[in-house]
């Protein structure tokens, strides 16, 4: 076990087959023809259509054909512009996200293979159940795995667990009231922040503990939006008041009509076919007419070109937003429930006050600087530097780097950088 693997063309295939890759499924794209799709399901833009296709009928059958058609197409040019905003931002985010997804996620590590004592370094997705990675300050496991040997090995599993606390790793033991005090287990997505050591791959890809869970967290999920729910509900209600108004209007007009005939007024003496048919016809013309009036052309336009331009000022602020629909979901939200630790704060420790040479050195330190002498300064700094040494660097998701190590130990380097 220690030896690691001695891995071929053939055993490679063969483990591939056996335990699936070291890598997720990324859910299927869609093409930008089915995102527009997508997008022409919204229940405004299909009132919005059956009105423009209405409008355009009357306009050129019974007003005028020149310019009877101008107010359908110009709904129909709305809806174009709706779809097409909609469709192209979350083609190009989603296109921006998986390509930042993949350079992030491609990295190089250290196993050990073959019987050899040096590790080599090969990608992530290059291991399988039986390697065996040397894991050392700074590094990012790739896979589930059980402690072999190391000394001083502690993991932050602040990823899975939300929890700052470093994690012991080594041979399983327990403490007095019976709870684990130093594990044996890695999973994948934690951190190596101190130590260094062997770890034996076990599960690799969706097998893992976190990768079962990020392939529940791909599932599809069809549930609406806020302001989509409210704008469905709207578009609901104008259907109906105005469907309602129209029939209300149409039957009045029809009582109107059977009014004048009873009391014999002008013209509704004798029932003529070619006029008395074409006054009904108009009647029912102008109750379409009302139906195609209540509904919003505009709404969906201006809610769209709204979002859209709050991607855009997300994007400024280095926050990128794969649908238009996050942002009015993080507008409606009336309560946030948030893990405290690397959210609300920091997740690092600093220096807040200093006591040495036998007196309280105030706020952060600050006198021990402007009291003490350069020989006494130089004997704290450089204890600290010297004794603080399970520190490297590594880099963070936007190719900065940035240190990674023993928390209290960050933290007195920092104070140490802090007061020059």
């Amino acid at each position: 076990i220690s030896g690691g693997l001695d891995m071929d063309v053939g055993d490679r295939a063969t483990r591939a087959a056996a335990f699936g890759e070291n890598r997720l499924p990324e859910p299927e794209s869609k093409s930008i023809w089915e995102l527009m799709w997508d997008a022409l399901q919204d229940p405004t833009l299909i009132i919005l259509g059956v009105a423009a296709v209405i409008s355009i009928v009357i306009g050129v059958t019974l007003e005028c054909k020149a310019t009877g058609w101008i107010d359908g197409v110009a709904i129909f040019v709305a809806i174009a512009v709706v779809v097409l905003v909609s469709a192209i931002n979350d083609y190009q985010k989603e296109k921006q996200f998986r390509a930042l997804s993949a350079a992030a996620d491609d990295r190089v590590i250290s196993v050990i293979r073959g019987g050899s004592d040096q590790p080599i370094e090969v990608s992530v997705y290059d291991v399988f159940p039986g390697d065996v990675i040397y894991v050392k300050t700074g590094d990012k496991l790739c896979a589930d795995g059980i402690f072999l040997s190391g000394a001083d090995l502690k993991v932050s599993e602040a990823s899975l667990t939300g929890e700052s606390d470093e994690v012991k790793k080594g041979e399983l033991e327990f403490n007095d009231a019976g709870r684990i005090k130093v594990s044996p287990f890695f999973y994948s997505g934690t951190q190596v922040t101190a130590g260094k050591g062997r770890m034996l791959v076990v599960a690799v890809g969706t097998k893992t503990f976190s990768g079962s869970a990020a392939v529940l967290m791909q599932q599809d999920g069809t549930e609406t939006s806020v302001l989509q729910a409210k704008l469905n509900n709207m578009a609901e209600l104008i259907g109906k008041g105005g469907l309602a108004c129209a029939l209300l209007t149409i039957f009045l007009l029809m009582i109107r009509f059977a009014v004048n005939f009873g009391q014999d007024n002008a013209g509704y003496e004798n029932w003529d076919h070619g006029t008395h048919w074409r006054e009904m016809l108009g009647f029912l013309i102008i109750g379409v007419t009302v139906l195609v009036v209540a509904v919003p052309e505009g709404l969906p336009l201006a809610v769209t070109i709204a979002l859209a331009f709050s991607v855009k000022k997300m994007m400024r602020d280095m926050n990128l937003v794969r649908h238009l629909s996050a942002c009015e979901t993080m507008g409606g939200a009336t309560t946030i429930c948030s893990d405290k630790t690397g959210t609300l704060t920091t997740n690092e420790m600093t220096v807040m006050r200093a006591h040495a040479y036998g007196q309280d050195q105030g706020e952060k330190g600050k006198n021990t600087v402007e009291h003490s002498g350069d020989i006494a300064r130089e004997i704290l700094f450089g204890s600290i530097v010297f004794n603080c040494d399970d520190i490297t660097q590594i880099f963070n998701a936007t190719g900065d780097k940035e240190p990674c190590g023993n928390k209290t130990e960050l933290a007195l380097l920092k104070w140490v950088l802090d007061m020059g």
